[in-house]
């Protein structure tokens, strides 16, 4: 008779997890999805379709602490039936560890215990953790505290064959050390998968406390040695528990399990974690949420160890999304030459509508692709044949950032200008030029606050880099508030990507979308092709939209824009919450909160001399561009990134500052207001403000 719980999932009062985890969790914005999740995730016995999965398997990860306290990362070999559970809270396992192994003397009586089943081939896995009971005759018997999956999405197919029996004890050479020699460089060099183990030892966690083993998989060689007692591995997006990582948090000792799936080594790792949240690195790294450096205290290998050897990896289809220490040092040299104009080929053509192209642009110089932020634009400089110079525009990028290629998406605008020589002329092979991406349009909403992307037309392409680097490996989100996505289009001839937002529709419960069509064709139907008609505008938000402490991000022709700013604000929306992209010359007039506090800040003071205005300059307002364009001050401007010249001015007294130098030669005597910041002179008299800059504009 089982004695599994009538009622599925945690069903205790006490929380899975511990302080440390929880600290994780808050970090990255999950914590209340967590502690609802958990209660169906997570479980204190073992269901029957788990009793009856770990009794197929052959093999077993386990994760045990020695007796200072080191978690160490272990197999347990033995044939199918090796291990039973007698119950949903007792398994027992026939099997001894292999020679060599921690394991042999972590096993004793009351030690804390994780173990990790995974079906290589089909991708199957389980985790459970405990105390062991008993250990008699070749068994060892677990009482089950915590049972929970793991994350499928790395995990390389691979299937066992036996070429000696499992349950015979063999011993093989053990070689000690605390350096990584050449044999243990080769295996880390080229594993496309460790386990990894850490533990949380202290008593009062309860339930949350134990030993715990976990997956990690990449492309090969996706763990570097920085050195010869240190490792650096990325850490991909998983199932957000963050046992490992939370374990960290209070003790950052790590077990490591690397193994020679074709020669049979076994190689053991015993460091210390240090994690790295943001940097450089993180960035370039494709797929990296952060990564994890290891200092290592301790290596054991153990040669011709498994008693299996594994077939070839299927490797899993999530690795396409994850990047390689060759691409990330590839990107980072970028940056080197981001306000260089670069060869970019033409590598392929899609028709997103029928006037909307997405065009591939690989780097035709060998060198690397520098990385992005989702909404950021590409400079691109072109010269058609019968064009006497060349000529700069700004397209923005399409996709979420770290493949091969970008991708800029363009509308035929039908005036004869650079969107109708690239439709008309560009094929694959085709040579422009480019910058490395750039623009302060970027999603950098906290992954707690719901948000609302709203486009119009090609407006659409940064949202779809937005929602693309989001909505990640077929349902897995960075961003875990709701996400309401609305755009307008004339009809579903000139509706682009919208076989990408059902996709993403049909994989993500957070993602709702409201598209509306102007003019619909005749065989367009709503329910179908689109869910409204009309134009996007206030009230269409007001019907739509339930009531919520959102962050807009908006982008579309000037007039849209404008419509839909001023309608948020007068609906009470800060202006601080609006997010504004606009293509083309034109730029959203905005209406700047003010408070009597803010009024005694210090500002920097600049004027505009032909219009015979001053502003008084913060660093919130941006460039002075836009403080001109606030003031009602007409002025030039096209890349608005500093690369074309358009908006240089002269300076008529004082100076600008350059967050990074622009990428277009700076006249003397001008400044290039698109990306300048006025430079802080002396304080006026009985005054906060600055000298600034005066321009003749």
């Amino acid at each position: 008779m089982s004695n599994v719980p009538s009622s599925p999932g945690w069903g205790l009062d006490q929380s899975p997890f511990h302080e440390g985890e929880l600290a994780v969790q808050e970090r990255v914005g999950v914590r209340e999805k967590m502690a609802a999740v958990s209660r169906h995730v997570v479980r204190h016995y073992l269901t029957e379709q788990h009793r009856e999965f770990f009794g197929l398997l052959p093999y077993i990860f386990v994760g045990s602490v020695d007796a200072q306290g080191r978690p160490w990362a272990s197999i347990l070999l033995g044939n199918a039936g090796f291990m039973h559970a007698s119950d949903s809270t007792t398994i027992t396992i026939e099997a001894q560890p292999l020679h060599g192994d921690p394991l042999v003397e972590n096993l004793r009586m009351g030690a804390e215990i994780a173990m990790l089943g995974v079906q290589l081939h089909t991708r199957r896995r389980n985790r459970f953790f405990g105390t062991v009971t008993s250990l008699k005759d070749g068994e060892v018997t677990i009482g089950v505290r915590q049972t929970l999956g793991i994350c499928p999405q790395y995990i390389q197919g691979r299937e066992p064959v036996f070429h000696r029996d499992p349950s015979v004890s063999t011993v093989s050479p053990v070689h000690r050390n605390q350096r990584i020699d050449k044999a243990v460089r080769a295996i880390i060099e080229g594993a496309d998968t460790y386990f990894v183990a850490s533990a949380n030892l202290r008593e009062s966690d309860g339930v949350a406390r134990g030993a715990d083993v976990s997956h990690r998989g990449g492309r090969p060689g996706f763990v570097r040695i920085d050195d010869d007692m240190t490792l650096t591995a990325p850490d991909f997006v998983g199932n957000f528990l963050f046992n490992t990582l939370g374990n960290w948090q209070l003790d950052n000792r790590a077990g490591l399990l690397f193994i020679d799936f074709e020669g049979g080594d076994l190689v053991y790792i015993s460091a210390r974690a240090e994690i790295i949240w943001d940097g450089p690195e993180v960035k370039a790294f494709n797929g990296a949420q952060r990564l994890v450096r290891y200092h290592i205290e301790e290596i054991i290998r153990v040669e011709a160890s498994l008693p299996a050897r594994f077939s070839a990896p299927e490797y899993s289809p999530f690795l396409a999304r994850t990047g390689s220490w060759g691409d990330a040092e590839k990107t980072l040299e970028a940056e080197r030459f981001r306000n260089e104009w670069r060869p970019l080929r033409i590598s392929r053509i899609e028709e997103e509508s029928s006037t909307i192209r997405s065009f591939y642009l690989e780097l035709a110089d060998g060198r690397g692709l520098a990385g992005y932020e989702p909404g950021q634009f590409l400079p691109i400089r072109v010269q058609p044949d019968a064009w006497a110079e060349p000529v700069n525009r700004t397209y923005t990028l399409s996709s979420a950032p770290g493949g091969a290629s970008y991708r800029i998406t363009v509308k035929r605008e039908g005036t004869g200008g650079v969107s109708d020589w690239l439709h008309d002329h560009v094929t694959v092979g085709t040579v422009i030029e480019g910058m490395a991406p750039r623009g302060s349009f970027v999603f950098n909403a906290d992954a707690r606050a719901p948000v609302v992307l709203i486009s119009a037309g090609v407006g659409i392409t940064p949202m779809i880099a937005m929602i693309d680097s989001l909505l990640v490996n077929n349902g897995r989100t960075l961003h875990h508030a709701p996400i309401w996505f609305v755009h307008g289009a004339r009809n579903s001839a000139s509706h682009a990507f919208s076989a990408f937002l059902n996709d993403k529709l049909g994989r993500h419960g957070n993602l709702h979308a409201h598209v509306r069509y102007s003019r619909p064709l005749p065989d367009d139907r709503i329910g179908l092709t689109h869910d409204s008609e009309g134009i996007v505008d206030i009230d269409l938000l007001k019907a739509i939209l339930p009531f919520d402490n959102y962050q807009f991000f908006l982008c579309g022709p000037a007039a849209f824009m404008q419509s839909l700013y001023d309608g948020l604000i007068d609906l009470g929306v800060r202006d601080t919450s609006i997010h504004l992209e606009s293509f083309g010359p034109a730029s959203v007039k905005r209406r700047i909160e003010r408070a009597a506090a803010d009024e005694a800040e210090e500002s920097i003071v600049v004027t505009f001399a032909k219009s015979g205005k001053t502003a008084r300059w913060r660093p919130e307002h941006g460039s002075i561009l836009d403080l001109a364009e606030r003031a009602g001050i007409p002025a030039l401007s096209s890349c608005r990134v500093g690369s074309c010249g358009t908006c240089s001015v002269k300076v008529l007294n004082g100076s600008v500052d350059y967050a990074q130098p622009p990428g277009h030669e700076i006249p003397p005597g001008e400044a290039l207001i698109c990306c300048a910041a006025p430079h802080p002179g002396v304080h006026l008299a009985d005054s906060l403000d600055r000298e600034g800059v005066s321009l003749d504009l």
